[in-house]
């Protein structure tokens, strides 16, 4: 017998550009959410920009984030900021430590 997951309509974590929003509704419908994004740009171009930036912010808002994602700090990784964990960064950031070396300028 199969069994039916319960599908809920959320901010893609994985397929996301800005928010995850069209992402989310491109996994909902199980289309590829590129067609839908180009598809949105058209259609708020056509709409003269307002009523599209409208509704995405209406996405944004309304929609919930998905359960799968750990927490908010995930937005910002795509960015560069430093958001993540203390013991993750500081295994990147560690550097070997030489000690007893004498320096000495070539000529």
């Amino acid at each position: 017998m199969k069994s039916k997951s319960k599908r809920r309509l959320t901010k893609s974590a994985s397929n996301r550009v800005l928010t995850g929003s069209i992402g989310g509704f491109g996994e909902f419908l199980g289309i590829n959410a590129n067609y839908l994004r180009v598809g949105f740009i058209i259609l708020t171009a056509l709409t003269h920009f307002i009523p599209g930036i409208l509704i995405y912010i209406l996405l944004i808002v309304i929609m919930p984030a998905d359960p799968n994602k750990p927490d908010f700090s995930a937005l910002f990784s795509n960015f560069g900021f430093n958001t993540g964990n203390k013991t993750e960064t500081k295994s990147k950031t560690d550097r070997k430590v030489i000690h007893d070396v004498d320096e000495h300028d070539e000529k």
